[in-house]
């Protein structure tokens, strides 16, 4: 019995972890998750939104003590969004490769600077994922000019 047993896991084994291997690369290439990990992924949510219930009662009670992260102060983030600006433009005029990636990326930064510093100044900033339109992008410009926000 052991001697069949011994062609068969040698057989089906490297054939197992070559589909699963396949499955996760297609999965971190953007593909939809594997339907093995997706039905494993509803009581894993289940079970952190009750582990984060019993963690906030803790330190309402007062078991727990955790510190909450100070917000960036708006003089930092105003010197951070001035260095950025400063990126967009200089990658724009150099020919340093991939610039598209690297123009993207310092945009992205940029806007998520700019929607925090919106945040501080009590400005409506859009919903949605960043980096943000161009439009928007002004508009949100316009009215932390408005609000007395300079860089």
């Amino acid at each position: 019995m052991r001697a069949a047993l011994v062609p068969l896991v040698l057989v089906m084994l490297p054939g197992a972890l070559f589909v699963v291997g396949l499955a996760l690369l297609r999965w971190f290439t953007g593909e939809p998750a594997p339907r093995a990990l997706l039905s494993l992924a509803r009581p894993t949510r289940w079970c952190a939104g009750r582990l984060a219930g019993v963690g906030e009662g803790m330190e309402r009670v007062g078991l727990v003590r955790r510190t909450r992260p100070e917000p960036v102060p708006p003089v930092l983030l105003v010197l951070e969004l001035r260095r950025l600006a400063a990126e967009v433009v200089r990658i724009e005029g150099d020919d340093q490769p991939h610039p598209a990636a690297r123009l993207a990326a310092a945009r992205a930064a940029y806007d998520h600077v700019l929607v925090q510093l919106c945040g501080q100044a009590d400005v409506p900033t859009p919903s949605g994922l960043l980096p943000l339109d161009p439009r928007d992008r002004l508009g949100l410009e316009v009215e932390l000019v408005a609000a007395g926000v300079d860089w």
